[in-house]
């Protein structure tokens, strides 16, 4: 790879990660390009360039200080939690309203408050492993990696799951933590001991990590555009998109029918249909003003 090459490709990856709000990592990036210009024979003396990367750190610390000095996530009460709850609940079975309830703190911006709820839920044994991804993904949007890791290595000295369930979260947590271009090695999973009893497998669930919508009309027809799951309920899928990615926005309006969709999941790779459930502004938290986007998927 040439330094140009190279210089390109650390561009596109700081500025992914700003598109993903992920402000810290972006920032790195950017001094990462900036020390490398500094250091470069050749570069060095590219005052256009140093200063155009200057720019773009002094912007993304903008954006920090932003979120620094915005206003908190406001505390709401007991009774507030529940009405969110229960309004965005559409299941009948109570086991699957328990945890559209807490998906749907999550997606209002209640992120400490959604973890709390999926714990409960992991205690009283309502679809723990659902619950347990979720909770992972709310440390994850809250760009709390150690938070992630420290509830994986406690679940890890407890006997609330499985071994096989346990593999399952490591993967998903490792995965997740990849993209972000964090790399730890996390604890391995012991292998269960000869003839102990493996707790059932939540059946019905195919767990979606990413998506891949193809846009077969409007402005954006043609593109192809790659999704992370934030989270998952049934068949369900949510995921955030910045503020900043206008065009994303005004695609997806509720009851747009989406004829060509791939899903990726730790088992397999799927194409299928889907439809925009929802798509509201998050109103509080490190995410506000971003979108929660809420798609329905359907077999192909």
């Amino acid at each position: 790879m040439s330094d140009k090459e190279r210089i390109r490709l650390l561009i596109r990856e700081a500025e992914l990660y700003r598109k993903q709000s992920l402000l810290e990592e972006s920032k790195e990036k950017y001094e990462e390009i900036l020390e490398f210009l500094q250091g470069h024979e050749r570069y060095s003396k590219d005052k256009k360039l140093i200063d155009a990367v200057q720019g773009k750190i002094r912007t993304v610390e903008g954006a920090l200080d932003e979120i620094e000095n915005g206003p908190e996530t406001p505390e709401l009460s007991r009774e507030v939690h529940e009405l969110i709850s229960r309004l965005f609940s559409f299941s009948e079975n109570e086991e699957t309203a328990a945890m559209e309830g807490a998906i749907a703190l999550a997606k209002f911006g209640q992120y400490d408050e959604a973890i709390k709820s999926f714990k409960e839920l992991i205690q009283e044994g309502i679809m723990p492993l659902v619950a347990a991804k979720n909770a992972l993904m709310c440390h994850l949007t809250l760009s709390s990696a150690d938070a992630a890791i420290a509830q994986f290595k406690q679940w890890l000295s407890q006997e609330t799951f499985s071994a096989k369930e346990l593999r399952y979260l490591r993967s998903t947590l490792g995965d997740h933590l990849a993209k972000r271009g964090i790399g730890v090695d996390l604890p391995q999973v012991s292998e269960p001991i000869p003839g102990e009893v493996q707790e059932k497998e939540e059946e019905g669930i195919i767990d979606i990590s990413s998506f891949v919508v193809r846009w077969a009309n409007g402005p954006l027809k043609g593109q192809r555009t790659e999704f992370e799951v934030s989270f998952q309920s049934g068949n369900t899928i949510s995921t955030i998109i910045a503020a900043q990615e206008k065009d994303l926005v005004d695609a997806f309006k509720p009851g747009l029918q989406l004829s060509d969709i791939e899903c990726f999941s730790p088992i397999a790779v799927f194409k299928g249909k889907g439809i925009v459930a929802d798509m509201k502004k998050i109103s509080s938290g490190r995410r506000q003003r971003d979108y929660s986007l809420d798609i329905r998927i359907e077999g192909g």
